[in-house]
């Protein structure tokens, strides 16, 4: 927690404004006191380092920037605006704080750990199917919009699908970088793009081009990096390192050419048992384990403690059972290309398609199954019988909500069960 960060934001008059707002909402709800609301704040603020970035503070890339109105939204985002507190606190949403939609399934490269791999059966949908579906992802109360792939730069009309999300949503576009020119960075800031993620898994070029099967991936990463930043985007490296990859030195170099190039973020993905590796179940090397995960934690909060690199985030910390835990159907839910709600981007379970039937409807129908957030990461848990059991997939709508309800849990992660004491 960097303190010369937090003294700059509780002394900035519009942050101080903001949480007044928030508070006197919160008021409304017997259960709150101020005393609670700190406690919330230092629970969000532990082990996070803090980004100002075009006049908001990027606290936790789990939430959207504070202040703004998709905060705002992030708050609101519960049943009962007389109970906010309550229901924030036992994950009682109305809609995830996140939404990835896959825009398209085409990708000009060949990932070895892909996770949409096979997922390219059937039309995209079309610009006014992705406006409709945005406004009611909108409408929701969904404040962090993911868009993703395949290659999302493939689709023609990408500026037009970024321009239609409001400030109700901070939207992150995920690329590997190429087609990433510094004039489509600036035209999508401008349409309202917060942030970009991009791929860059090492700074060994040859390296990270065979892990991405594109003769030249990693000079379009850097190239796409150097053009978001230029742009005035919220920058993000995204890299995926294999257990048998994780090594704090190989890291830290990642760290130093992040910090070089000016980055504000770096998150260290782990390859998760889905799409092109859900036939790798049995490889050595590939996928954490419970060590792995701790050592990868350990190497993130030493990075960020250490105040001389950008941002570090991983998801073996933010979606431990000592966080938020997994939020596949609660905290956050994905879209294929072709419009199937699945819980997550990794949980090949299909709930039913946004062209056919409001998100709204589907992600009630697939969050009241799943119940509340767990301990573990469900992909890793699930598809392992997924695969046994289906011929093909995604499973089915009625296998899925069955399968959903038996693995249901009680005991919320530490975040929320902190907060309930």
């Amino acid at each position: 927690m960097n303190k010369r960060m937090i003294l700059r934001m509780v002394t900035n008059p519009k942050v101080i404004k903001r949480l007044w707002s928030y508070h006197k909402l919160m008021k409304r709800d017997q259960s709150y006191s101020m005393k609670k609301g700190i406690k919330m704040a230092l629970e969000i603020l532990k082990g996070e380092k803090i980004v100002y970035h075009d006049g908001k503070y990027v606290i936790c890339t789990f939430m959207p920037p504070f202040p703004s109105e998709a905060f705002d939204n992030h708050i609101k985002a519960v049943h009962d605006q007389y109970k906010i507190y309550t229901e924030q606190i036992y994950s009682k949403r109305r809609a995830p704080i996140s939404f990835h939609v896959a825009v398209t399934h085409r990708c000009m490269y060949n990932c070895s750990y892909c996770s949409a791999r096979g997922r390219g059966n059937g039309n995209e949908l079309t610009t006014e199917q992705w406006k409709k579906v945005f406004k009611e992802l909108q409408d929701m109360g969904t404040s962090v919009i993911g868009v993703t792939g395949g290659e999302p730069l493939l689709r023609e009309d990408i500026e037009e699908l970024i321009g239609a999300f409001d400030q109700r949503s901070s939207v992150v576009l995920f690329t590997t970088g190429k087609g990433l020119t510094l004039e489509k960075a600036k035209k999508l800031k401008k349409r309202g793009l917060f942030g970009v993620g991009i791929s860059l898994d090492t700074v060994d070029p040859v390296k990270h081009n065979t892990t991405r099967g594109y003769a030249e991936a990693y000079n379009y990463a850097i190239e796409g990096i150097k053009n978001s930043k230029d742009a005035g985007l919220y920058t993000i490296i995204q890299t995926v390192v294999l257990e048998r990859d994780l090594d704090e030195s190989k890291l830290f170099q990642l760290f130093e050419l992040a910090k070089k190039m000016r980055v504000h973020e770096v998150k260290i993905l782990e390859p998760i048992m889905s799409g092109e590796l859900m036939n790798k179940a049995q490889e050595k090397g590939v996928f954490y384990s419970s060590e792995a995960r701790k050592r990868l934690i350990e190497i993130g909060l030493k990075a960020n403690k250490c105040g001389r690199f950008p941002k570090i985030t991983t998801f073996a910390y933010t979606e431990s059972k000592e966080r938020y835990g997994c939020g596949a159907g609660t905290q956050h839910s994905y879209i294929t290309a072709q419009g199937d709600l699945y819980p997550c981007d990794f949980v090949p379970m299909d709930f039913g398609n946004v062209g056919e039937q409001s998100v709204e409807f589907l992600w009630k129908e697939m969050n009241e199954v799943i119940g509340i957030p767990k301990g573990r990461c469900f992909a890793m848990e699930i598809n392992p019988r997924l695969k046994k059991i289906a011929h093909s997939l995604p499973l089915d709508k009625e296998k899925s909500m069955s399968i959903c309800r038996e693995c249901q849990v009680s005991e919320y992660p530490e975040f929320y069960s902190n907060m309930q004491k």
